[in-house]
């Protein structure tokens, strides 16, 4: 008989991105799990939020991947499992950065990039010698990449968009990133020839969405192997698929670069702005961004019909009262097809923890609250009070229909994609803002 696996995807209720968001973007993690598990096990999964868990599933190994905002739910869904006599082993940013909490609520727990070390928990498991602590010593090569196993997940369930990588890891080392510490400082490619294999893949599943053959590159900074990418655009050209991605802001100044975007149809860049202030941005180490060139930056995405999702993070140390005003104003001017904050928040493992950790100001460790919705340290130049109230405000703000209109009306990019982008958020950030 062969061994069953159910991994699982938990979900907090009450996040942001959480079970009532309008978009259900598949998760690349599990599957790609599952493609590393031995092909004589039997695999599900279940995202929640999609379905429930079944705690009276007939599983013989759980895995639950960890993010630090979803650790209280999978610890109770761990310690339920536990509870009915079923091993777990778990994985994940959370659990490679605080293991011993992990194991606290299961059996095995993976240090670093799964692909290394899932294969032998299964392993050894399987020959009743499981150990507690499961470490990927080096990163993964990703030439040795094989394909996600989509067929686990029932993708008529999801937003119609297909997630596929190019790259992993950053070298830009900012200190509240966990990025740099679980996937490195250095960046690792996946072959040309692997990512057409995907991209052809999906551009043979026809869908009847009007985004049909959506693809979101998940790579932290697309183009930061110029090369690479340029690699990777041309193959694309082959191929009548839309596509979104991330990049620095220096993207902006490479048209090279950005008329093999636009001849590809890329209908977005999701660009980490992050501050207003170049003191800020110096202190988190982001010196990259220059916040005087963000207009012209936007503007010469904008020329070749590229349009800007930016991203801001609220509450670093030189952060007064004054800095949601500066922020709404800089974004009832500008064209931004769309703006996602966030409340800066300390991630173990990451060096912005430490440092707060041994300065005493960590408010708790509840970590259902590490969302990037609620201040969970003590703010320099602020109050905590101050610091969400302005969050909420700002948000309101830059997410009314007239703001959004405005936005739009002037990016004259593409509504199809940054319209319900924007009215999704919006109806989160309402929710949120009602609940506190």
């Amino acid at each position: 008989m062969s061994l069953k696996i159910l991994l699982i995807s938990p979900i907090g209720l009450k996040k942001i991105l959480g079970a009532d968001f309008f978009f259900k973007l598949p998760f690349l993690g599990l599957p790609t799990m599952a493609a590393y598990t031995p092909t004589d096990c039997e695999v599900k999964m279940v995202d929640e939020r999609i379905q429930p868990v079944d705690f009276n599933e007939d599983a013989d190994l759980i895995g639950i991947s960890v993010m630090t905002p979803l650790a209280t739910r999978a610890y109770e869904i761990a310690d339920e499992f536990k509870r009915r006599g079923k091993t777990v082993v778990m994985g994940g940013m959370h659990v490679s950065a605080l293991p011993e909490e992990a194991l606290e609520h299961c059996d095995a727990v993976a240090i670093g990039e799964g692909e290394r070390v899932w294969p032998q928990m299964v392993a050894d498991f399987k020959e009743g010698k499981l150990k507690p602590t499961y470490r990927g010593e080096q990163l993964f090569d990703l030439s040795a990449s094989i394909q996600p196993r989509w067929d686990i997940i029932d993708k008529s369930l999801y937003s119609p968009v297909d997630f596929i990588e190019t790259t992993r890891g950053c070298p830009i080392n900012c200190n509240f990133c966990a990025v740099t510490q679980f996937y490195g400082a250095k960046y690792r490619i996946k072959p040309t020839k692997l990512i057409e294999e995907m991209v052809a893949q999906v551009k043979s599943v026809d869908k009847v969405f009007a985004l049909k053959n959506l693809i979101f590159f998940v790579d932290d900074n697309i183009a930061a192997n110029r090369k690479h990418c340029i690699e990777v655009l041309n193959m694309l050209k082959f191929y009548n698929i839309q596509w979104v991605g991330q990049a620095s802001i220096s993207v902006a100044k490479d048209d090279e670069l950005l008329k093999l975007m636009s001849e590809t149809r890329c209908l977005g860049l999701l660009i980490g702005m992050e501050s207003l202030s170049e003191e800020t941005l110096a202190e988190c180490g982001k010196r990259i961004n220059k916040p005087a060139e963000y207009e012209q930056a936007v503007a010469n995405l904008h020329r070749h019909g590229i349009g800007v999702k930016a991203t801001f993070i609220l509450g670093f140390d030189n952060d007064d009262i004054s800095v949601f005003a500066k922020m709404e104003k800089f974004i009832r001017k500008s064209s931004l097809d769309s703006v996602y904050f966030s409340l800066l928040t300390p991630y173990p493992g990451t060096r912005f923890y430490k440092q707060i950790e041994k300065e005493g100001r960590l408010l708790h460790k509840d970590w259902e609250k590490y969302d990037t919705a609620h201040v969970v340290f003590h703010p320099k130049k602020m109050s905590i009070q101050e610091l969400e109230e302005g969050f909420f405000w700002l948000y309101k703000k830059v997410l009314s229909l007239k703001s959004i209109a405005l936005r739009l009306t002037r990016a004259r990019t593409n509504p199809q994609f940054f319209l319900p982008d924007n009215l999704a958020f919006r109806s989160c950030l309402l929710k949120m803002s009602r609940k506190g």
